[in-house]
This record gives C-alpha cells, sequence and structure tokens, in this order.
C-alpha cells in the first residue's frame, strides 16, 4: 500500500472501507482508513479527525504525514474545500492546485526543526507534484469531468473566514483559491519525500466577490458531486496506473547541509 488520499469527514461513508487504524507516530496518534478498491488497498486519512472535531489550526500535521511516512505512502492527492477568488471559478469546480501563498502564522511547519541538529532546506520549485496533478488532468478529461488547471492556493490561518480587503490583497498577488489546510501538508509531505498533489473543491466564492453571509452557506452541499467527481478521477489514477517517483523530483527536494 503507498496510495494515501486526505480529506475531511466522510471516512465511513466510503465503500469498501476498514477502520478506524490507529497509527503511532513520535508527534502524536493517527486515524486513518483502508480503502479496497478492486486489488489496490488505499489509505483514507481524515484530517480534521472522522467526526470534523478538530480545526484548520490545530491539526497534527506532522503526526499525520509520519504517519504516511511510516506506512509507506509514496503517492497522496488531498482535498481541499476552498472559496473561490476568480470570478470564472465558481462554486461546485474542481481546481487542480499548482502553488500556493503562505499565510499562516501559527504553525509548526517542518521536521527539521533542529532538534536533530541538521540543516536542511527544501525545494519549492514544484510543491505539488508535477505528475499527479498531470494524470488527474488526463483522467478527468477522459472521465468528461471538467477542472480548472494552476490553481494558486492561498492558505490561511482560519478558523474565521478572510475578510474583504485580505481577498483583494491575495487577488492582487496572484491567488486563484483560498483555503486553510494545505500548509503546511505540502511542505511535510515534500520533506519526506512523498509526491503531494491537492485538488480544491470550490464551496463559495470569497468574501467581498458576491457579498454574501459564507455562514449561511451549506458548504458541503456545495461541493458534494465536486468531491465525488474528484474521488472517482483519483481512484482511476490510483487504480490504473503504476506510480513511481522517477517522473518527478519529489523525493529529490531537500538539501542537507
Amino acid at each position: 500500500m503507498n496510495k494515501a488520499i486526505i480529506g475531511g469527514t466522510g471516512a465511513s461513508s466510503l465503500p469498501n472501507s476498514t477502520g478506524p487504524h490507529i497509527i503511532e507516530t513520535e508527534y502524536g496518534s493517527v486515524e486513518t482508513y483502508i480503502l479496497r478498491i478492486g486489488n489496490e488497498d488505499i489509505l483514507f486519512l481524515p484530517r480534521h479527525g472522522s467526526k470534523h472535531t478538530t480545526p484548520p489550526h490545530k491539526i497534527h500535521y506532522r503526526a499525520n504525514c509520519m504517519a504516511l511516512k511510516q506506512l509507506g505512502i509514496t503517492h497522496v492527492y488531498a482535498l481541499a474545500t476552498s472559496g473561490s477568488m476568480d470570478t470564472n471559478i465558481r462554486e461546485g469546480s474542481i481546481v487542480i492546485i499548482e502553488d500556493f501563498l503562505d499565510f499562516t502564522t501559527n504553525r509548526v511547519k517542518t521536521y527539521f526543526d533542529g532538534s536533530d541538529t541538521r540543516v536542511a532546506h527544501t525545494d519549492m520549485s514544484d510543491p505539488f507534484c508535477g505528475q499527479l496533478r498531470k494524470l488527474f488532468s488526463q483522467k478527468a478529461l477522459q472521465k468528461g469531468v471538467t477542472v480548472v488547471d494552476k490553481g494558486i492556493y492561498v492558505c490561511t490561518d482560519g478558523p474565521r473566514f478572510e475578510g474583504k480587503s485580505e481577498i483583494r490583497m491575495y487577488q492582487t498577488l496572484g491567488g486563484t483559491l483560498v483555503g486553510m489546510t494545505c500548509i503546511p501538508e505540502v511542505f511535510l509531505a515534500k520533506e519526506l519525500n512523498i509526491c503531494y498533489s491537492a485538488i480544491g473543491l470550490i464551496s463559495n466564492m470569497a468574501c467581498g466577490i458576491t457579498n454574501e453571509n459564507l455562514a449561511n452557506i451549506d458548504h458541503g452541499n456545495v461541493v458534494s458531486q465536486a468531491k465525488k467527481d474528484a474521488l472517482g478521477v483519483i481512484m482511476d489514477v490510483f487504480t490504473e496506473d503504476t506510480l513511481n517517483q522517477q517522473h518527478c523530483a519529489c523525493n529529490q527536494a531537500v538539501l542537507y547541509l
């Protein structure tokens, strides 16, 4: 088993799943599930917990990613419910995330914290695995699923939504969607030599774009079809392709000094 999906709630509703299986790491325990698809076992990790009780700024990101590493996971797709800052990317859209802008402030974002007296730097020129992005795009086209390429994901701490002026700033900087969870997942995965790709599911237009009250939106219902379609594409990639790390540089991204 070398493939995994990181997502929100709904593990118990996924077909052919077993669990929870608790993985112990030096950073804490992690709840996981195993999906059986044909002859393939795929790990599912609900980042907020199966009952969605952990807010984004309290997620044990280092424990989650280390659990994947300990289990031998090499390829990960992460689902990220997000708001859109681009009027051409509407609710219910699926976005293949290509790059990021980090506006988080209070998260531990690295394993290289100096505790082991090693200094290391991680390359971020292709943060979201190019091979996994390419395969998702190809499989989506084959299945007739419409996707948006080259999304620029702005990550904020949450749990509050962003303000109007913040959204205007992020737009000026080139951001196209905004969420609260992909960072530091993408950093930690890269440090662990794991291929990581994030798929944005648009649940709302960002604050100030349509002047909606974001608390009055049923975000889960808006993205339900997008989530179903995205999972279908991911399953096709995971069961139809023999994945390796020869077509990307994800396992060569760390410079040790």
